[in-house]
This record gives structure tokens, sequence and C-alpha cells, in this order.
């Protein structure tokens, strides 16, 4: 669970700061270029990807989406089900 919260404040760290770089290109000068899903699995894996599954066009549209859309969902769900609950007694109270 520890585990899973600290990727899930990662992710929203990471989309946070991918937002913030989009907002500074997108006040700059000249054509706004923000960086896509594709462009940072790039990054991060060295090579295009290949939506080549049965939903290709699915891949596709996702691929061409700013990076921190993805990537903020991703880390919220991670931290909404890693979450530390608090225990219910609900029979405590009957002694």
């Amino acid at each position: 669970m520890f585990f899973g919260r600290l990727v899930g404040w990662g992710l929203l760290g990471l989309a946070l700061l991918l937002a913030s770089g989009d907002a500074v290109l997108a006040l700059g000068p000249g054509d706004r270029v923000g960086l896509l899903t594709g462009d940072f699995w790039v990054l991060l894996a060295g090579r295009t990807p290949q939506p080549d599954s049965l939903p290709a066009s699915l891949g596709t549209v996702l691929l061409a989406w700013p990076a921190w859309t993805l990537l903020a969902p991703m880390g919220g769900l991670l931290l909404l089900t890693c979450r530390q609950r608090r225990r219910r007694h609900r029979f405590r109270g009957l002694h």
C-alpha cells in the first residue's frame, strides 16, 4: 500500500510538472507545441510506440493527448485505491 501511494504521488507530481511546462509553452511566442503522450513515451522507453492491437485507433488517440492528462488520473486512481482506511468497529458499543 505504501508503494502504491508513493507511485501515485510521484505520478501526480510529474503530471503537475508537465502541465506547468505546457502552460509555459502556451504563454511563449510562436507555435504552441506541448509534450504529448507519444513524445513522453519515447523519452521513457527510447522507441516509438506501435499500437498494433485491436483498438489501434484508441491507442493513436491517447498518444496524441497531452502527457499530463493521462498521468494525473492514473496517479489519482492509485492514491484512491491505496489509501489507508479507518478501521470501523461496528459492534463495539453492543457489549
